[in-house]
């Protein structure tokens, strides 16, 4: 049976172990099929798959946002070498990158606000938009690893409208605490994207980020989720 995300109200009666039930549940299912997938980038972390059936392939003038590189720039490399895509590289805590000459690459973030913190460049997914004049430009794929914060930056992306412009989400979440609260703002996160037509065509597990929970059982605080836009 699919996992399905009640009303925020209906979170709220669950227990912690039902909330960690469901947010596992629901990331590792897949919800609609995607008959070619292709992996860009490196086969472990630092990779990201790509849907290629004819609704969402890629073709120029397709755009690519990729946010945290960390040292590995193979998937925007990748993107921009194999399907000629547009790709903008992003990244607050890194002055160089492999492969820079490349890409188009800027040492900012995304975050629910734009402006300097710790020092850091940050920017709502609205700003970028602006600042490269692409509002008039749909993202073919919107990739995410930035470490937990994609929990802000998503919701405030959403409020913004600014998803109703993209067709593939690449996306790393992470488990930013194991309390109920956590469980629940992330279940209503991930359940505002379903309201966005996105599904989850194909999940995977980042085994570097394991923890043993309170019942004995080995899960993942990092969840490599690949969704496509369904109309």
């Amino acid at each position: 049976m699919p996992v399905v995300i009640p009303s925020l109200e209906e979170l709220k009666t669950k227990t912690e172990i039902e909330l960690e039930d469901m947010y596992h549940g629901f990331l590792n299912n897949v919800q609609v099929k995607c008959n070619k997938i292709m992996r860009v980038g490196s086969i472990g972390d630092g990779g990201w798959n790509v849907c290629l059936d004819d609704e969402w392939y890629p073709k120029k003038p397709c755009l690519v946002y990729s946010f945290g590189i960390g040292w590995d720039s193979t998937f925007d490399v990748g993107m921009k070498n194999i399907f000629g895509c547009e790709v903008h590289s992003f990244d607050p805590f890194e002055k160089e990158v492999p492969n820079r000459r490349l890409i188009n690459f800027y040492d900012i973030g995304i975050s629910d606000k734009s402006g300097i913190d710790g020092g850091r460049q940050f920017m709502t997914l609205s700003d970028h938009r602006k600042y490269l004049n692409h509002t008039k430009k749909d993202i073919s794929i919107l990739k995410m690893d930035v470490e937990s914060s994609e929990w802000r930056s998503l919701t405030k992306a959403m409020s913004d409208g600014e998803l109703n412009h993209v067709k593939q989400l690449a996306l790393e979440f992470h488990i930013a605490g194991k309390e109920s609260a956590f469980f629940i703002y992330a279940l209503y996160i991930i359940k505002n994207l379903m309201d966005f037509n996105f599904r989850i065509y194909h999940t995977e597990r980042n085994n570097n980020c394991q923890y043993i929970n309170s019942r004995n059982m080995n899960l993942t605080t990092c969840q490599n989720v690949h969704m496509i836009k369904v109309i």
